[in-house]
């Protein structure tokens, strides 16, 4: 019997070529379940999410893309935005920011929430925060660090860039464990 979370790890896909075919409702609250159920720093929960569900909130958070995601992220029948403040942070005595890490645990609970459904859930940092920022009307010390496309694969490629195409289901590379991990 292997382990279900390396199992889930590994089937973990973030493609490109995905459909606009809209989510159900009950997939979309068990992916805010799973930000919910994060572990943080003093249980502080620094995290924020935009789920752009609706034509209207979808295009404005293409108009945020950079011009590489925007013809494959803008048809995602879900776009997430992650963001965070300074000041929901820890607080910790020696000045780290723990509530970027914070929320990086909680997208990769989404992502793993939107694997075990079948979904590719790509995170891209290829977007201008202050564009969001202005779109969306957030206060001024809400630090946009993330956005996630999510939809069911495709096989259809017809709306990437040239650079990706045969590329949308090809293996992810890793570095082998030696090259990361010190046993001592």
């Amino acid at each position: 019997m292997g382990n279900k979370v390396v199992e889930l790890l590994n089937s973990r896909f973030a493609g490109r070529s995905i459909t606009s075919e809209p989510l159900e409702k009950a997939i979309v609250a068990e992916l805010i379940q799973a930000a919910r159920l994060t572990p943080s720093c003093f249980n502080n929960q620094p995290w924020r999410f935009l789920f752009l569900q609706s034509a209207d909130a979808i295009a404005k958070g293409t108009e945020a893309l950079s011009a590489g995601n925007k013809p494959w992220a803008g048809r995602a029948p879900l776009l997430i935005v992650g963001y965070t403040r300074a000041t929901d942070d820890c607080q910790l005595p020696d000045g780290r920011e723990y509530h970027q890490f914070d929320l990086g645990m909680s997208v990769m609970n989404i992502l793993l929430a939107a694997t075990h459904h079948g979904l590719a859930a790509r995170p891209m940092a290829g977007f201008d925060p202050a564009k969001i920022k202005q779109l969306f009307k957030l206060e001024e010390d809400c630090q946009p660090l993330v956005m996630i496309s999510v939809g069911h694969t495709s096989t259809d490629e017809s709306h990437l860039p040239k650079h990706y195409l045969g590329k949308a289901h090809s293996p992810r590379e890793r570095k082998d464990a030696d090259e990361i991990v010190t046993k001592l």
